[in-house]
């Protein structure tokens, strides 16, 4: 599948993209005691319909079935103070 089938779908979640960045930012806190940061991205995994798993401490997993095929591996840091 090309990135030109993913543009679309970034573009019309852009604003939500950027608030929950500006956000997080709002709130920084240390290295390793990232909790807020990981209840709200936790919420917004669940409000996009995903199930979660914590581990690590602030550590958040999604996974997003979608039957049999290739797999896509997506994955973000919370850089702290």
């Amino acid at each position: 599948m090309a990135i030109d089938s993913f543009l679309p779908s970034l573009t019309q979640h852009a604003a939500w993209q950027q608030d929950l960045y500006a956000d997080l930012h709002r709130r920084p806190e240390l290295s390793g005691e990232e909790v807020e940061s990981a209840k709200r991205v936790e919420r917004e995994l669940h409000d996009l319909g995903l199930e979660t798993r914590r581990f690590g401490g602030t550590g958040v997993v999604a996974v997003l079935e979608n039957g049999e095929g290739p797999v896509v591996l997506g994955r973000a840091d919370l850089d702290a103070l």
